[in-house]
């Protein structure tokens, strides 16, 4: 789970959208992901526990408050704390208990299954995957150890939901020893074409895995054909494109589109307050030009972020008469840095921005400021304020929620978003100015549409995205998916005696 801010604490919305006859969830949760929603900080020989994950981290430990149950997770070392009682200081609701993944689990499973060749894979970057068979084996380990911890801390009568691709094998290691759990995946990221799928050398265990779930969900329909192609091109499996199902031994599995959305209100009012109001003034100040475009991203290969600043590049070439009067402010989240691909990013990424700064910079203008942080809530929504238009590339990307973001942190309607067509916010946010990442030209193009354009077309985008941006909430998004596993596992009743699973 990607996402660089904190959520608020509306309460969960009620379920505005229609995936079959869902009934409301009311037992216990059982939540599984790679990385714990919390850190244990050590300061002087006491020890305090504080949140590490964005909304979508926050959503669950609300759902686990209101629910009851546990939440399984890595802790993000080789230290495998005791579990921790949630939350801290309160009444108990549910416990975190974290997986005990030694050096070498971390080394092959983490770093090199999940980083070097899964990552890669499903967002579509052949050239970037390795893969190796010992990682593989460590893989399935590792995701054996996570299905036993959810084996025995389950209840009958609880929901298993499991997160994202560093955990695809769980739901079948789970079934084959409770059948009576119903059991939920979500896959954060893109899900690949066939024909890339097939270069995986355990992609009929991969899709096995994952077909042990009730009910799968991607953020978009095309993710969602894309795995329905692999199950019957792939396994041989009798898929119904119409119900959205995949029929296995005698079992139904669900597949769903779930666009996951962004707490709205949370940015909003944020963005409303004083403290973020003040600070956009500091910010727009100190950069000094009347047009600010921003991009914020983690710093990974499948954003985009160097062609993007080479379109950035050419739209000054070709536009003199902008020169002066335009920034382009790049915030880069410092992510996986012990990975070789990512450190030999970061060299070109400096390299980049040098060229660039030291060939345009005049009359102490800077046309790029660079910076490789990470900000909290507030710092970042008032960048989001500040900025005139947010340039958000990526070449490959399961939704981009900082599209969203933007667009919620935007109160006035003087804001323009221009975004990738590669990105999953781009079949909800068609208001957008969508490019091709991997055109500069393109790139170039499309920013100076979008410093040219009338303020009325401006509010009008912008405001038609902001409706859709609430429509679609955090909240929203979590509520579907439960009510919808909750339909897809009633027929659970009969899964005692079904010898094909």
């Amino acid at each position: 789970m990607n996402h660089m801010t904190v959520s608020s604490n509306n309460a969960i919305a009620s379920n505005g959208r229609n995936h079959g006859e869902a009934r409301r969830h009311d037992g216990r949760l059982i939540v599984m992901s790679n990385r714990a929603p919390i850190r244990i900080v050590r300061e002087h020989g006491h020890e305090r526990v504080e949140p590490t994950v964005g909304g979508v981290g926050s959503t669950f430990l609300r759902l686990l408050e209101r629910h009851g149950g546990t939440w399984i997770a890595w802790s993000g070392g080789p230290r495998s704390p005791a579990p921790l009682t949630m939350p801290p200081g309160g009444a108990p609701r549910f416990r975190i208990v974290f997986a005990p993944l030694g050096e070498q689990d971390i080394s092959d499973y983490y770093y090199a299954m999940c980083n070097r060749a899964l990552w890669p894979l499903m967002h579509l970057m052949i050239q970037r995957t390795h893969f190796s068979r010992q990682h593989w084996q460590r893989y399935e380990r590792v995701n054996r150890l996570f299905a036993e911890i959810a084996v025995r801390e389950a209840n009958s009568g609880d929901f298993l939901w499991v997160q994202d691709f560093h955990l695809a094998l769980v739901p079948q290691f789970v079934r084959e020893q409770r059948r009576d759990l119903p059991i939920g995946i979500f896959w954060h990221v893109p899900f690949p074409p066939e024909q890339l799928l097939r270069i995986l050398p355990w992609r009929e265990e991969f899709l096995h895995g994952m077909l042990g779930a009730d009910l799968i969900g991607f953020h978009t329909r095309s993710y969602a054909n894309h795995f329905l192609n692999c199950c019957e091109g792939v396994m041989g499996l009798r898929v119904d494109r119409a119900r959205g199902e995949v029929a296995i031994g005698s079992r139904l599995v669900r597949v769903d589109a779930f666009p996951l959305g962004i707490p709205a209100n949370f940015f909003a009012g944020l963005a409303a307050s004083e403290r973020v109001r003040a600070r956009v003034m500091r910010i727009r100040r100190a950069i000094g030009t009347p047009t600010i475009i921003l991009g914020v991203d983690r710093l990974d290969y499948t954003k985009g972020i160097l062609e993007r600043i080479r379109g950035y590049e050419r739209f000054l070439e070709q536009h003199p008469q902008w020169r002066r009067r335009v920034t382009l402010v790049l915030i880069a989240v410092p992510s996986r840095t012990k990975v070789s691909d990512y450190a030999q990013l970061k060299r070109d990424l400096d390299e980049l921005v040098g060229n660039v700064v030291g060939r345009f910079s005049s009359e102490g203008w800077t046309p790029l400021r660079y910076l490789y942080t990470q900000f909290g809530a507030e710092e970042l929504v008032a960048y989001y304020a500040a900025a005139d238009i947010a340039l958000l590339t990526p070449l490959r990307d399961g939704m981009n929620l900082v599209a969203k973001e933007f667009v919620a942190s935007h109160l006035d309607d003087n804001g323009v978003l221009i975004l990738s067509e590669f990105a999953g916010a781009a079949e909800e946010l068609k208001e957008a100015l969508l490019v091709n990442p991997y055109s500069i030209d393109q790139l170039a193009e499309r920013i100076h549409q979008a410093v040219e354009m009338a303020p009325e077309e401006r509010a009008r985008r912008l405001n038609a995205m902001r409706r859709q941006v609430h429509a679609n909430s955090l909240e929203t998004w979590s509520e579907s998916f439960l009510n919808a596993l909750g339909a897809a596992a009633e027929p659970k009743a009969d899964a005692a005696c079904d010898p094909d699973v």
